[in-house]
């Protein structure tokens, strides 16, 4: 086999090249830490890699959506708060009127309970970030529309309601998990019912104002009564909401941990052994260069 001069000097060229290029690659590695810097270093691992990244994204949104609904439901449930103690006030009141016969103490309590539907109508009408928290999608506009006299007075019409609902019939909803969403918001059934709440509270007050403590009937009692059922009942249930978005976010937290781990056991490479190899390619490049260089400077002349 014929063997010609450009023999070893290409297979040494080719040598440090390929030995050049893999200290290369040690090198990044030992800068970034990443076994993976493109594509085509390894692209099954590649691919994986993206593939979590991608689910990472969306449970990064779940967790914004999350977070979000939990500011919605916390501020309902402070609201829900605000007119559960006004209701416990208000049925107190309703039943201490039954034992007062003079007019100043009615009208006393009277006063009372329009400061007390004041303060609920603020607690029905709050926003949020500048959202209406009880008015659902057309979060927009107050929610509860309130029929005033000429000094600003909330008073009953001749017809309907001194308080009414105008809001939407449901909230928007929150995918907290690719399958799972919540709805933080109460809905408009519930919205009405705190209507009604201040309705008989405004009819509370009037009957207090007539002077006569027999316009406080049992009936306006067990009405104030139930409305404070319906108060407890929602409370309940924003309290379940809160459940399921703790849920929620205990998942997606332990889901992003563990792609974290899945993405660093792809991608990451051990330091310590790529300095070792590292090492030993500079080692092997150096014995390499000078044998070479001591076979290349021998002649014949060497051997005569």
């Amino acid at each position: 086999m014929r063997v010609t001069n450009n023999t070893f000097p290409d297979s040494l060229l080719r040598y440090l090249q390929s030995s050049t290029m893999e200290m290369n690659t040690l090198s990044n590695q030992a800068a970034n830490g990443q076994r993976i810097n493109k594509l085509s270093d390894d692209s099954a691992s590649a691919n994986r890699i993206l593939d979590m990244q991608e689910e990472k994204g969306r449970i990064t949104q779940y967790t914004r959506n999350s977070e979000r609904a939990e500011n919605i439901n916390n501020t309902t449930i402070s609201q829900l708060n605000n007119l559960l103690a006004t209701s416990e006030r208000i049925n107190e009141i309703a039943v201490l009127s039954n034992d007062l016969k003079g007019e100043e103490g009615l009208q006393a309590y009277a006063e009372e309970v329009n400061e007390l539907i004041e303060h609920a109508l603020q607690s029905v009408n709050s926003r949020f970030n500048g959202e209406y928290i009880f008015g659902g999608i057309a979060s927009g506009n107050p929610p509860f529309e309130v029929n005033t006299d000429a000094d600003g007075h909330i008073v009953e019409p001749a017809t309907g309601d001194a308080v009414t609902y105008v809001g939407a019939e449901d909230g928007p909803s929150f995918h907290l998990s690719e399958t799972g969403k919540v709805e933080p918001f109460t809905d408009g059934d519930t919205n009405r019912k705190f209507s009604d709440f201040l309705n008989r509270m405004v009819e509370l007050r009037d009957a207090l104002e007539s002077g006569n403590s027999n316009a406080v009937t049992q009936t306006m009692r067990e009405d104030l009564e139930a409305s404070e059922d319906d108060l407890i009942f929602t409370l309940s249930r924003q309290g379940s909401v809160q459940m399921r978005i703790d849920f929620d976010k205990n998942l997606n937290e332990q889901r992003f941990s563990d792609l974290e781990s899945n993405i660093s056991a792809e991608a990451d490479v051990d330091i310590a052994q790529v300095m070792v190899m590292l090492t030993q390619a500079q080692t092997s490049y150096q014995a390499t260069l000078q044998s070479a260089g001591q076979i290349l400077n021998s002649s014949l002349l060497d051997y005569v």
